[in-house]
């Protein structure tokens, strides 16, 4: 009677192919973990502009955004007006995000209303760094509060960098510079 079933070797072989692909792989799973670390930053500081820009138009008043780490790290804070007290304070507390919980992630900021995005802004460049918004959801100090915010991987160079761009409209968007506008809406430019 014949025997079924795989040999020791063929076992062996199909192991050593096995581990050739991962091989090949990983360099390229390395670089998307990389690059998904940055966009859930990004995301997480866009988030938070997002909800600094409504609380003002919600409560009617001003609230502020602030990324508060000096060294990079994509800290961030909202803080609403308190109507207890005379003039705009903003010191109520609405959200805040630690970049603690991103490995690797690196953020700049620029004021800067020309913009060149070939370029990535360092990470800890121009923090920390706000932006208010009014209660029409526009940005209150045009031209001091910042106006771009570049997100990169500070150990990984071949991730994907991303930006985010806020207006002195108010209008907040994430893209990617690495990308041109006019053939994908994720460009930058």
């Amino acid at each position: 009677m014949r025997q079924k079933g795989a040999t020791l070797i063929e076992l062996f072989i199909g192991l050593a192919v096995l581990g050739l692909l991962f091989a090949l792989a990983m360099p390229s799973i390395k670089t998307w973990l990389s690059s998904t670390q940055v966009r859930s930053a990004a995301e997480s500081i866009l988030n938070g502009l997002q909800i600094a820009r409504a609380e003002a138009i919600r409560k009617n008043t001003q609230a502020i955004f602030k990324l508060t780490s000096a060294s990079g790290v994509p800290d961030w804070s909202v803080l609403s007006d308190d109507p207890t007290v005379a003039g705009i304070n903003l010191n109520v507390p609405v959200q805040s995000w630690s970049g603690a919980q991103a490995k690797n992630v690196g953020v700049g900021a620029s004021s800067s209303s020309t913009q060149d995005y070939s370029s990535a802004i360092s990470a800890g460049t121009g923090m920390p760094a706000s932006v208010t918004f009014d209660a029409l959801g526009k940005e209150v100090n045009s031209g001091t509060d910042l106006t771009r915010i570049d997100v990169t991987n500070t150990a990984d160079s071949s991730a994907t960098r991303l930006v985010i761009i806020v207006s002195a409209f108010g209008q907040i968007r994430l893209c990617n510079p690495a990308v041109s506008l006019a053939s994908n809406p994720e460009g930058c430019q």
